[in-house]
């Protein structure tokens, strides 16, 4: 799982972007779903949505019967205090510049406003990098504990189940690292002028997802103003490798654990589409059935 910080951004993110619609497919509603392959015991696939309401965390008895029985627990990045030493670091400028340096102070000053409510002096503001900024201005703010995905990998180390992981928070974070500045800072600013949307946005997937609509939560994804085409261009290049890239990359990684007849969580959006998780593992030859 990300960290409660990268994971919330992540979302938070992608539902500040303007975006290009993506694929429809046959996996538009359910967010437990059966995998097997003949030869392997059955494993199940479980989208996740990265906040801490308790209408989310509070497992609903299908989902929960699934995990316990599972002998494995497998989420996209496992959330430990190296992940966060690493991700921590990662957000500071460590080349003597600084934010109003490179953003300049129209913008610089803006952020500072936006920012008043997270806590952080325009003094501490100044050292984080572009794009860290923007995932904090966005992502929800912590009000009951851990997120689902950090619960679940709780849940699975109190039950004393194996934790494996589909990524590295290096290659997470290497999404927005680099990007280059000039497209970090254009991602600032979009951030800083929508705010208010990108907050209602996240509230809407939260609807979304507990009415286990995958359909509704691509949709929400997709929703922006699509007049600048710079901002367009960087959209669909940006979702590709955040959202199409890693879909990739974590079915990749997740065969291994599919055959091993596991439980996956991994974010409920990976699921969606053509080009989603679940079709991807249909094209491969699994049976890929909906349970809840």
């Amino acid at each position: 799982m990300q960290s409660p910080w990268l994971a919330r951004g992540l979302l938070a993110l992608l539902l500040s972007l303007p975006a290009v619609a993506a694929a429809a497919g046959s996996y538009d509603a359910g967010l437990l779903w059966r995998v097997e392959k003949t030869g392997s015991p059955p494993a199940f696939l479980f989208g996740t949505v990265h906040v801490d309401d308790p209408r989310v965390t509070r497992l609903p008895e299908a989902v929960s019967r699934r995990f316990d029985a599972a002998g494995e627990f497998t989420m996209e990045v496992i959330f430990d205090p190296a992940m966060l030493k690493t991700l921590a670091g990662r957000m500071l400028y460590a080349d003597g510049r600084d934010l109003p340096q490179v953003a300049g102070a129209e913008l610089f000053g803006k952020t500072a406003a936006a920012a008043a409510d997270l806590g952080l002096p325009p003094e501490a503001l100044r050292l984080f990098r572009p794009w860290a900024v923007a995932m904090l201005l966005i992502m929800p703010r912590p009000q009951h504990g851990d997120v689902l995905d950090v619960m679940l990998m709780k849940r699975a180390q109190e039950q004393k189940k194996s934790v494996h992981q589909l990524e590295t928070v290096d290659e997470q974070i290497a999404l927005f690292e680099n990007l280059p500045e000039r497209d970090q800072l254009m991602m600032l600013r979009h951030t800083v002028d929508n705010l208010e949307a990108a907050r209602r946005g996240v509230r809407d997937v939260v609807e979304a997802w507990l009415a286990r609509d995958l359909a509704a939560l691509a949709r929400i994804s997709e929703r922006g103003d699509l007049s600048d085409p710079e901002m367009r261009r960087f959209n669909e290049r940006f979702r590709a490798e955040l959202i199409d890239g890693r879909n990739l990359r974590m079915v990749e990684r997740m065969r291994p654990r599919l055959e091993a007849g596991g439980f996956i969580a991994i974010g409920a959006l990976h699921l969606h589409g053509a080009r989603g998780v679940l079709a991807q593992l249909a094209a491969l030859g699994y049976t890929v059935t909906r349970e809840y």
